[in-house]
């Protein structure tokens, strides 16, 4: 006769199986870091795209339309700046156009490529007192080889620890809803995160892997150096919780890539290599 503790434990592996099962799979719902709005308007002749920006940093937007090429009132991609909160227009003479066939692939990309770097040096992302060892460093094979993550640092924070702002500036993007991670690839478009723009140095810098709702902040607050603005945790592609540091600037023709940096006391983040354990004092 079977024990009733043999059929709980049982079950209880049942469950647990089926649980993480459920854990480990991709999330039906695609979350976006920013919004921003568009308006297309067909009147006297003219196709007129009303483009508005709400945040506090530069948006680069490139628009194609297939149709628009194919009657040739386009040649290429429309390519259009937008400066922080404010508005944009683009007007094509189009006459004698079926509207309902216009379909426009619309792509944006944070900051202004023709602005100066001004480099300067950043706050660990943490609190004072706190000291976390470094996970992967700079050009890191397991995930830190691509132009958008070349140069970030991994600090092993975990679940719930918290993160702090680098520097002054705005929070342009904001990701807090994902709950899960796993070590695959395929959670990559899949982390909460945080991207705050730093208009006195131009430089972007962005927070990754946070827990379920550890933000702090909101799209439009100002922060202030060293303020709290989440908590860490290992959602998207992550092998283990943590915090990815990145800093990026805009790259031109694409989105941002990844540069080096440094912290406080001239600390290079390409002098930091794994396992080496960084203090904040």
């Amino acid at each position: 006769m079977i024990s009733k503790k043999i059929i709980s434990t049982f079950f209880f592996f049942i469950f647990s199986c089926f649980s993480f099962y459920e854990a480990q799979e991709l999330p039906k719902e695609i979350y976006y870091q920013f919004s921003y709005h568009k308006n297309v308007e067909y009147k006297n002749d003219t196709i007129t795209i009303r483009i508005e920006n709400p945040l506090f940093c530069p948006l680069r937007i490139r628009l194609f339309s297939d149709y628009l090429k194919g009657e040739n009132f386009i040649d290429d991609t429309l390519k259009v700046m937008v400066n922080e909160n404010s508005f944009a227009e683009i007007k094509i003479f189009a006459k004698n156009i079926d509207i309902e066939k216009i379909k426009f692939n619309i792509n944006q990309a944070f900051g202004d490529d023709r602005k100066t770097i001004k480099q300067n040096n950043l706050a660990l992302p943490f609190s004072k007192g706190k000291t976390y060892q470094i996970m992967q460093s700079n050009n890191g094979s397991f995930s830190h080889n691509d132009d958008y993550s070349r140069y970030a640092v991994d600090f092993n924070m975990k679940t719930g620890d918290t993160i702090t702002s680098a520097d002054d500036g705005f929070v342009v993007g904001v990701i807090k809803d994902y709950e899960y991670g796993g070590n695959d690839r395929k959670w990559r478009d899949y982390a909460n995160y945080i991207t705050i723009y730093h208009p006195e140095s131009g430089l972007f810098t962005q927070y990754v892997h946070l827990k379920k709702d550890g933000s702090f902040v909101k799209v439009g607050d100002a922060v202030k150096r060293n303020q709290p603005i989440g908590l860490s945790g290992a959602t998207g592609f992550a092998s283990g919780e943590h915090l990815h540091f990145n800093v990026l600037i805009p790259e031109k023709g694409k989105t941002l890539k990844s540069v080096p940096f440094s912290f406080e006391n001239n600390l290079s983040s390409q002098s930091l290599k794994k396992n080496m354990k960084v203090t904040n004092k």
